[in-house]
């Protein structure tokens, strides 16, 4: 599964600013939507995550993810586009 071609990094970026934005914060991060954004203790990473995915944005907009099928990733992707069109 070639995620490099799946995942836009500056939509992933936008949504991350929408959900902290506009979601409910609580001790695990933002929620708004099905997902979660967070960030860890300096702020040079985040988080997104959906009940099946997260994605790991790193400084210089490298990343990962961790997910058991590219069916889980495209839905994923899929609700990435609904929240920020939302």
């Amino acid at each position: 599964m070639n995620t490099e071609q799946k995942i836009d990094i500056k939509q992933a970026l936008r949504v991350f600013d929408k959900i902290t934005q506009h979601g409910e914060k609580t001790e695990n991060g933002w929620q708004y939507r099905g997902l979660t954004a967070s960030t860890d203790f300096d702020g040079y990473t985040i988080f997104l995550r959906s009940a099946k995915v997260e994605l790991t944005i790193f400084f210089h907009n490298k990343f990962t993810i961790d997910c058991r099928s590219s069916l889980d990733l495209d839905e994923f992707i899929d609700l990435l586009g609904k929240v920020e069109r939302s």
